[in-house]
């Protein structure tokens, strides 16, 4: 059989799970270490599902030109986003007015932290 992870693991990595439940248009705190740039994978649908890797280089007075936006690390193209800053005093990151392409896997720049954002989708009233 392989690992299991115990209760409080698990209760832990859900709790932080739906403390990250956002809806589209609300602003998400990402709480990721300090790092020169991030990644996130996006799952992107049109006919076959797919993971997209993108890259935001945190703005530091020399890189005006290719910093604060996402990019598809594939195209090399900016990608429709949120707003997206990074707070030095909270330690995180933080998208404003949330899209639908902003939901998904939020990385430091070498991969080692990470944080999910998963979409809140309510029915009814």
């Amino acid at each position: 059989m392989g690992k299991r992870l115990c209760y409080n693991t698990m209760s832990r990595h859900y709790m932080y799970m739906l403390k990250n439940l956002k809806k589209v248009g609300a602003n998400a705190t990402i709480g990721l270490p300090v790092s020169a740039n991030y990644r996130r994978e996006i799952r992107t649908c049109t006919t076959t599902c797919n993971y997209e890797e993108q890259l935001y280089r945190v703005c530091n007075g020399k890189n005006k030109k290719t910093c604060g936006y996402w990019e598809s690390v594939k195209t090399k193209k900016k990608v429709a986003s949120g707003k997206t800053t990074y707070n030095k005093n909270k330690k995180a990151l933080i998208i404003k007015n949330m899209k639908e392409s902003d939901f998904g896997k939020y990385m430091t720049g070498n991969k080692k932290k990470s944080r999910y954002v998963v979409e809140l989708v309510s029915f009814g009233k």
